[in-house]
């Protein structure tokens, strides 16, 4: 499995809005542990790209911050699951989810 985050460089944060991120972290899951991630950067003009650069790159989800409703309705219809209102460490967002402490439902 490949899990996107919109990635702050400085911080090492998740980006809190998905559609302004320069770059994506992507994770690759293997066995339920984090095996792999790469930075990509979006050179994004719109959420489109994004999405597009995410179908690219064969991410099966998203964990992000805040996202707005078009691209909520964007990723629905490209069947891409995703889990919003994460602000923490990229890396500990993932394991958290991968640890089953995420306590909303997808597409929250």
């Amino acid at each position: 499995m490949k899990l996107a985050v919109p990635y702050d460089t400085m911080s090492g944060k998740v980006f809190r809005i998905l559609e302004k991120t320069p770059v994506l972290k992507l994770y690759t899951i293997e066995n339920g542990e984090i095996d792999s991630s790469e930075l990509i950067g979006t050179m994004a003009e719109c959420t489109e790209d994004i999405v597009g650069l995410m179908q690219m790159m064969e991410a099966d989800g998203l964990l992000c911050g805040d996202i707005e409703e078009s691209t909520r309705r964007l990723l629905h219809e490209e069947g891409l699951l995703f889990y919003s209102g994460f602000y923490e460490d990229a890396d500990e967002a993932v394991q958290d989810f991968l640890d089953g402490l995420v306590v909303f439902g997808p597409d929250d």
